[in-house]
C-alpha cells in the first residue's frame, strides 16, 4: 500500500475529499491572499459604469438597454435587460442579463450586482450558475472553484459593462 492510499484509508471520508486533502499536502503553492485595493477599485468602477449606463436608476425598476453590433452588411440587435430586485437607503440589487437572437445556442451572461450607494462600489455577488460567490477558495476545491473567483466575476462585469456602455448610453429604452 502507498503512502497515499494509507492517507485515504485514514481519513474515512469520500474519494473526492481525500482527494483534494492530499493535493493540498502535495502543494507548494502558498495560500491566495484577497487583493482588497485592485478589488476595490474593480468595485468602485463598475458603480461608475453602472450608474453612467442607468441615469434614471432612482425613479425606474425596469431597463431594456439595445447593444448594437455591425458584422459586414448585417447588423445584430443584442439587449442588456437590467432589472431592480431589491432597494434599500444605502443598496441597491440589480439583476443583469443579456438578450440576443443566437442566445439560444451559448448560456448568455446573467449575474446579480448590489450597489452600495455610500461608498459607490458595485459587487457581483450571484451568479448564474452556483449562486453566492465567495471572496475567496481554497484550492484545489470540489467544485474547482479558481481562488481568485470573486474578483474575476467583478473583472468579468467591468468589461461587459465597457463592452454595452457606447450604445446603451446614448439609446435607453425606456419601459
Amino acid at each position: 500500500m502507498t503512502n497515499s492510499s494509507m492517507d485515504i484509508a485514514s481519513l474515512g471520508c469520500r474519494d473526492e475529499d481525500a482527494i483534494i486533502v492530499i493535493m493540498k499536502k502535495q502543494s507548494k503553492k502558498p495560500n491566495y491572499h484577497v487583493n482588497l485595493i485592485r478589488l476595490q477599485q474593480l468595485c468602485e468602477g463598475n458603480y461608475l459604469r453602472i450608474m453612467r449606463l442607468l441615469p434614471d436608476l432612482p425613479k425606474q425598476e425596469h431597463f431594456h438597454l439595445p447593444v448594437k453590433h455591425v458584422k459586414g452588411q448585417g447588423q445584430r440587435l443584442e439587449w442588456l435587460i437590467i432589472d431592480v430586485l431589491e432597494r434599500a437607503p444605502f443598496t441597491t440589487l440589480l439583476k443583469l442579463k443579456m438578450d440576443t437572437c443566437w442566445g439560444s445556442f451559448f448560456k448568455m451572461p446573467e449575474a446579480e450586482v448590489r450597489l452600495y450607494h455610500d461608498v459607490r462600489m458595485a459587487e457581483v455577488v450571484f451568479r448564474k450558475t452556483s449562486q453566492i460567490i465567495q471572496a475567496r477558495y481554497d484550492y484545489p476545491n470540489a467544485k474547482m472553484h479558481q481562488p481568485d473567483e470573486k474578483e474575476q466575476h467583478n473583472q468579468f462585469l467591468a468589461l461587459w459593462l465597457d463592452y454595452a456602455l457606447p450604445t446603451c448610453q446614448s439609446h435607453t429604452e425606456r419601459t
